[in-house]
């Protein structure tokens, strides 16, 4: 890693995530994880999607941005977050995404 880099908003590109078996459920990497980067980030939208389960093999930092956004455990505890508001992920953890109206930003490690 270089010690600075501007990453431009512009090459910053939406794909569908993946599990999503309703509504809208995109992500966008702005530092990919396939870099080998120490903070894999970027950007997510979520609308009226739930997504299936998967067990996090990182830990995971979320900021809400705009709308509700939640997180749903495999044990049943259940978040949701809105603007301003950030969800804080335990590696190892299952869970399930879903959101209403939601931008977020997101850290993974």
């Amino acid at each position: 890693m270089t010690s600075l880099r501007l990453i431009p908003g512009h090459t910053i590109t939406c794909e569908a995530r993946g599990g999503a078996s309703d509504g809208v459920a995109e992500i966008s990497w702005a530092v990919a994880d396939s870099e080998s980067a120490a903070l894999p980030c970027g950007f997510g939208r979520w609308h009226e999607a739930t997504c299936e389960p998967k067990t996090l093999a990182y830990d995971e930092i979320i900021l809400v941005l705009e709308g509700v956004f939640g997180v749903e455990t495999g044990d049943g505890e259940r978040v949701e977050g809105r603007p301003g508001d950030v969800i804080e992920i335990g590696r190892g953890t299952t869970v399930r995404y879903f959101g209403r109206q939601a931008r977020l930003f997101f850290v993974t490690n």
